[in-house]
């Protein structure tokens, strides 16, 4: 990493590149590929020039719920590492597991193995007990498990509040928080957050190259945690933070 540079946190989906649906008629960009090889995801013209802005001027350090596997399918040149799965993973430069990160959640995610497994059964069971079509998977690492996600099969994504409120009502969230942003909801344990794993980065860089300035990026309110880590933050202006900012921000 560059001494003298700024280091910036950037979220991925949704804030450098998003599905063609969410995109306007405009020229885009493949950014991102599904398990067939196929484009899942696509920047615009100004997408495409930030990033390339900020890979030639800061060190850029990407800021993930993907998984290991699926950050794997990002086709940006990110070249510092990356924080996947929520804060779960922290990777190196060659993409190669951080172990001292890795034996940290292990011991914070102890409780949950085999608990997130039976959370998301019981999640699909209560969608088709209310006639709702999903489905959801368990995100692992390492031999870890790390969360849950859960996705609906039809076309509002409000569907996932009513789902949401009926295992919250079962009480199945002890110790955990929930993640929603449009078609995604996901059930984490208090200990996995982007921020955690921000902070560790921080603390690392600044014993090796004392404080620079630092900048944040991110779509969702979640990812507030992290980006308040930072100097300076910014959101796209279309978003979950930048939704929730408008009903709040007095208007003129």
């Amino acid at each position: 990493m560059r001494t003298n540079c700024p280091l910036v946190f950037v979220d991925l989906d949704d804030t450098l590149f998003q599905t063609a649906r969410k995109m306007g008629d405009g020229e885009r960009f493949p950014a991102s590929f599904d398990v067939d090889g196929n484009s899942s995801g696509y920047m615009s013209v100004v997408q495409k020039q930030f990033i390339e802005w900020l890979l030639a001027t800061a060190d850029v350090v990407p800021v993930t719920a993907r998984s290991v596997e699926a950050y794997s399918r990002v086709k940006i040149p990110f070249v510092h590492g990356a924080i996947c799965a929520h804060g779960g993973v922290i990777l190196a430069p060659d993409n190669t597991l951080d172990a001292d990160w890795n034996t940290h959640m292990t011991s914070e995610l102890a409780l949950f193995q085999g608990r997130l497994e039976d959370l998301c059964a019981t999640t699909l069971q209560i969608g088709a007990d209310l006639g709702i079509s999903l489905r959801g998977w368990v995100v692992d690492e390492a031999g870890l498990t790390h969360y849950v996600v859960t996705k609906q099969n039809e076309k509002d994504d409000t569907v996932l509040d009513t789902v949401q409120a009926e295992v919250r009502k079962r009480g199945l969230l002890d110790g955990m928080y929930v993640h929603g942003n449009g078609n995604n909801l996901a059930f984490l344990p208090l200990a996995l957050r982007k921020q955690n794993a921000v902070q560790e980065w921080i603390k690392r860089d600044v014993a090796m190259h004392g404080e620079r300035p630092r900048m944040g990026f991110g779509d969702s309110i979640s990812d507030l945690g992290f980006m308040n880590e930072c100097h300076w933050w910014a959101t796209p202006r279309r978003g979950q933070l930048a939704d929730h900012v408008a009903q709040i921000a007095p208007h003129e």
